[in-house]
This record gives C-alpha cells, structure tokens and sequence, in this order.
C-alpha cells in the first residue's frame, strides 16, 4: 500500500510531454517587471512546456506541436502549422520568454522574444497541474 502511494504521489502533476535531446532548445525564462509571485511560479512551473514549444517550433512537425497544445481545443494542427511557419525558422537561435501576472488561476500570458526579430504571445492554461498551449479552438460553444 505504501509503495503504490509514493508511486502515485511521485507521478501527479507529470507533464505528459518531455524535452528531446535534439534539436537543443536556447530559451530563457522570467516573470516580467514588476510582477507579483504568481508570474514567477507560473514561469517555473511551465518552463518545460516553454522548451519544448520552442524544441517542437525547431523540428517543424506541426502533429509534434499540436500534441502540446490543450486536449480540450480543437483545430490545433492547423494553427501549430501556422506557428511554425512563422516562427520556426527563429526558434533555433535564442529565446527569451517573459511571463506576466496571470489574470485568472490556471491562466497565463507569454511573450516570447526571438532575439530582436520578432514578439510573439502564447496563451497558456492549466488543467489537473499541467500547463498547455492555448492554440487553437478552446470555446467549447463553437465546437
């Protein structure tokens, strides 16, 4: 009993999407200034979903990226293959993420900056402790 406990306890909240060893992902993460304590925890706690957007931008596999996309949303490939058209080809260099104070719990807003090129704002949201990218068709109404 107590060894499936720490099981289950050793996997909650485990992102269901990893880093790959290739390509190498250059991305800098930080709460914007001023900001509060809830920008900083949301940037520690979806710094993984940052890198391996920006790892999944770089391998230019929109199925890839979509599959980070929240599960709820529809229309994910589609927009994964716009991002990577405009954004893929950046994506190798550095990238520095900045994220705001969240507005709502489980809702979040960053800006990402591909070297002095280009600005980008990726909507993230949170469901049972894992952050997702808001791409997509999230309006259950229009589905």
């Amino acid at each position: 009993m107590v060894v499936g406990t720490l099981v289950w306890w050793s996997q909650r909240d485990t992102a269901p999407y990893a880093l790959r060893d290739t390509p190498k992902v250059h991305l800098t993460v930080r709460a914007a200034t001023p900001t509060g304590p809830e920008a900083e925890e949301v940037a520690r706690e979806a710094e993984l979903l940052l890198q391996v957007y920006v790892q999944r931008l770089q391998d230019g596999d929109a199925k890839d990226l979509a599959d980070i996309g929240a599960p709820w949303y529809t229309g994910r490939e589609a927009v994964a293959r716009d991002l990577i058209s405009k954004f893929g080809a950046q994506a190798g260099r550095p990238v520095q993420a900045v994220v705001a104070d969240p507005v709502t719990p489980g809702l979040a807003s960053v800006e990402l900056r591909y070297g002095s090129e280009s600005r980008q704002t990726l909507d993230l949201t949170r469901d049972d402790g894992v952050w997702w990218l808001a791409i997509g068709n999230g309006d259950p109404v229009k589905r």
